[in-house]
């Protein structure tokens, strides 16, 4: 339990009453355990059948991962922007798979009617046992499970000048309210031209997944808020740039009590979100990962534990959590 990295898991069960965990930082991993299409692979295999021109493809020979793929234009464009070399086919190539893969999101999300209230209601009772909740996934499923009781005690700040936008002058969190922070945007969220951000709503006509990547009316300049570039420092350049991201990013860099990071590998491409945590060394994160050999786990650990400081780092099996039971998933394609 001292969390030191020794290629081995511990069951949440005995993770969990060891400490008061105040916050969880959830994953892609845990949208991918409920729809399995979430997963790059899918999201590739979906892309290349659409918008990924050849060349692009040609850059995907190695991986399926669009981040480790934009993350390496973006080192090409400024090698060659340094050397005074042409950098608009490259990005050409880094803005179109950014589109490719948002599109791509949006073609494989399940849809709500597919989510048993179960299952969303399991994802609401998980994120309900915690003071904060942070998510990095674009997906809808944070939000569908906030929804699935009415949004209690869930608050999420959209809900100001009369189109659920965000206000960062009326962000206090109620003492009886667990907030919920999209750290990098999510489908169900547009920020206008004039740069402020507010949240899709379904109608009687449309659900959220219809109105996604519609033209806004009255603001041409209007888009979905997806933070898709490939590396952390323009990741966080992106955050920076939006008040509601760089307000959720501020929140999770305040917390400095015991944390639950689920369904993130805390990689490279998230070490912005490493550092965040790093700012309160002195206390202890929980993090999941998924069954695989020592040696693989060993190798994880040791990543993880290089850029990640805190008090002790408890790795538990995320098959062994609520968010991770394998029960939850949802077959089929999309």
């Amino acid at each position: 339990m001292a969390g030191e990295p020794d290629g081995t898991l511990a069951d949440w069960r005995d993770i969990a009453p060891s400490h008061k965990w105040d916050s969880l930082l959830l994953g892609n991993g845990m949208s991918i355990n409920i729809w399995e299409p979430f997963g790059y692979r899918k999201l590739y295999d979906r892309a290349k059948l659409g918008d990924l021109s050849e060349q692009d493809r040609k850059l995907f020979s190695s991986t399926p991962n669009f981040e480790r793929v934009l993350a390496d234009l973006l080192t090409a464009i400024r090698v060659n922007d340094a050397v005074d070399l042409d950098t608009k086919p490259l990005l050409e190539r880094y803005r179109n798979i950014q589109r490719a893969l948002v599109q791509a999101v949006r073609e494989v999300h399940i849809k709500l009617s597919r989510v048993p209230l179960v299952t969303r209601k399991a994802i609401s009772d998980a994120m309900e046992q915690f003071e904060w909740v942070f998510t990095t996934s674009y997906d809808l499923l944070v939000y569908w499970a906030m929804a699935a009781g009415g949004f209690e005690p869930f608050v999420d700040h959209f809900r100001y000048r009369g189109r659920c936008e965000f206000d960062p002058d009326r962000a206090t969190v109620p003492p009886d309210k667990v907030p919920v922070y999209f750290l990098h945007g999510a489908l169900h969220l547009i920020v206008g031209g004039a740069g402020a951000t507010w949240k899709l709503v379904q109608t009687d006509l449309d659900s959220i997944l219809d109105q996604f990547g519609k033209p806004i009316k009255g603001d041409t300049k209007a888009r979905p808020l997806l933070v898709t570039e490939g590396s952390s420092k323009d990741k966080l350049a992106a955050v920076e740039d939006n008040v509601y991201l760089s307000h959720a990013l501020d929140r999770l860099r305040e917390r400095d009590l015991p944390l639950v990071v689920f369904g993130s590998s805390l990689s490279e491409h998230d070490s912005h979100l490493a550092e965040a945590l790093s700012e309160n060394p002195d206390r202890p994160i929980a993090i999941s990962m998924l069954p695989a050999s020592k040696k693989e786990l060993l190798a994880k650990q040791v990543d993880i534990s290089g850029r990640l400081e805190a008090s002790s780092l408890l790795f538990f099996d995320a098959t062994s959590h609520p968010l991770g039971n394998p029960a939850l998933a949802v077959a089929g394609n999309p």
